[in-house]
């Protein structure tokens, strides 16, 4: 019975990617094209969920430029010579201190929405790719393989989510190159973290104390995956709320 559930449950999810996947194709997102990625591979663990999250905060998402603060923002490099906008060059545009609050989704929590998904994209698809990575080349941490595991799952998470990230925040920015990536970092560490920390809460459950070490090779541990990642946008939705809130994060 649980294997034909988790079964049942792994066809929703790629079903629901493969939803999603079409109208992106149909209707890309260019404003941030990494947006493009981040649904469909979201789609896979959440379900139903990621297909309503993509359709009525994703794709059609109202912008509300109200709670803009514009007041910190550097003009000073502007060029507006014969106020022709299109040759106006915002590369120079110093926006660190925007209150960037609401100024994209008609609501806060759809964009911290929006952010968590964003991170959990490049956790998903590290611990999609990780536990194929682990079952060629095992290891041991503190002489248990799930702890090692996790380990390489984390680092993979943490390369693949500041990517994510800074694919999202370098065309914003106009800018390139380790300064960004470092930016990325610094903005997706604590993000990031808090995702895996649901994951593994999670799967340490799943592990330790239900049923036992299961192989990626089985239906029931992708299903108990999805299940991790959804307790990863759990955890990590309150920390990204606060780093937006605080600034840290741009906002979506």
């Amino acid at each position: 019975m649980f294997n034909i559930v988790s079964k049942f449950f792994i066809v929703i999810g790629i079903l629901s990617a493969l939803s999603i996947t079409i109208d992106i194709l149909k209707y890309p997102q260019k404003e941030m094209p990494i947006m493009n990625l981040v649904w469909p591979i979201n789609g896979l663990w959440a379900g139903l969920f990621g297909v309503w999250a993509y359709f009525t905060i994703g794709k059609n998402r109202k912008m509300d430029m109200s709670g803009m603060d514009m007041k910190d923002m550097d003009m000073s490099n502007m060029k507006m010579d014969d106020m022709d906008m299109k040759d106006m060059d915002m590369s120079d545009m110093k926006m660190d201190n925007m209150n960037t609050k609401d100024h994209k989704y008609s609501s806060f929590w759809q964009g911290v929405v929006a952010d968590t998904l964003h991170c959990g994209a490049g956790c998903s698809l590290a611990d999609l790719i990780g536990p194929w990575l682990f079952l060629m080349f095992p290891f041991t941490l503190f002489n248990n393989y799930t702890f090692g595991e996790w380990t390489l799952d984390y680092f993979l998470a943490l390369l693949t989510g500041v990517t994510f990230q800074y694919a999202a925040i370098s065309p914003m920015m106009n800018e390139k190159g380790v300064k960004i990536w470092l930016r990325a970092l610094k903005i997706d560490f604590l993000s990031l973290t808090s995702w895996q920390i649901g994951m593994y809460g999670w799967m340490a459950l799943v592990t330790f104390v239900w049923l036992g070490r299961l192989s990626p090779t089985t239906p029931e541990f992708w299903f108990m995956m999805q299940i991790a990642m959804c307790c990863g946008f759990i955890t990590a939705y309150p920390v990204n709320w606060w780093l937006v809130k605080v600034g840290i994060k741009m906002g979506m």
